[in-house]
């Protein structure tokens, strides 16, 4: 699957309950398109907390799915598709609040649990040359890595990458320039804080994410989500 992804701030003037009405009957219009197969709500929690993480500025996230990277640039290639999206988020987000990108989705496990979603907008760590290479330790060291610590998994319901993809209609934060998306669903916030607190994710896991992450340009959200559309 790919997806288009709206990471949202709300417009100073508009309260939490109202921006999200707004991006709701908006998603029921751009939902609609013959592309679309499934949009999402990612709700950022208020004032959730795990030591430790900053969590972002953000309000929460926006997903469309598509059935890949040709149906994806149809639809947002649309004109009338394109502007009803670049409205939405004029009259709802703050000025500079908001960041579009296309992103391939890869599940790496979903065991059907988890009511609190993690969203973390990544870029890589200078060491990496090239997004490509970036994908390929994600893929084949860091995930294999994290996979093979039961102690720390078994948080996880579901495991999902987002492989940031080139798109010439991405928009926000210097025309994004972020790499990857990834996913984690865990049953509750503090279930989320115990697992970065186990010793098998300080002592691994973690030394790891920063080797490949640069979290001073990155977003991290924790968030529930709310299907608009499915199907």
């Amino acid at each position: 699957m790919s997806k288009l992804f709206v990471f949202a701030q709300r417009h100073a003037e508009l309260e939490p309950q109202a921006f999200w009405a707004g991006w709701e009957a908006e998603l029921r219009e751009l939902a609609g398109a013959s592309g679309v197969r499934r949009a999402v709500i990612n709700r950022s929690i208020p004032d959730a907390q795990v030591p430790g993480l900053a969590v972002s500025r953000f309000d929460g996230a926006i997903e469309l799915w598509f059935e890949g990277a040709a149906a994806l640039a149809a639809t947002a290639g649309d004109r009338a598709w394109r502007e009803r999206l670049d409205a939405a988020i004029a009259r709802l987000t703050a000025p500079d609040g908001a960041i579009v990108l296309a992103a391939e989705e890869s599940v790496q496990f979903d065991r059907g649990f988890g009511t609190v979603k993690f969203i973390g907008l990544s870029r890589r760590a200078e060491r990496f040359a090239s997004q490509e290479e970036w994908v390929r330790y994600w893929r084949d060291v860091h995930g294999p890595l994290a996979h093979g610590l039961p102690d720390f998994t078994r948080y996880y319901g579901r495991y999902v990458h987002n492989y940031v993809l080139p798109d010439p209609l991405a928009a926000g934060e210097g025309e994004c320039g972020f790499d990857g998306i990834v996913e984690e669903w865990l049953e509750s916030v503090d279930a989320f804080a115990a697992c970065l607190d186990e010793p098998a994710y300080l002592e691994h896991v973690r030394p790891d994410e920063r080797h490949f992450v640069d979290f001073t340009r990155s977003h991290m959200l924790i968030t529930t989500e709310r299907v608009i559309r499915d199907g």
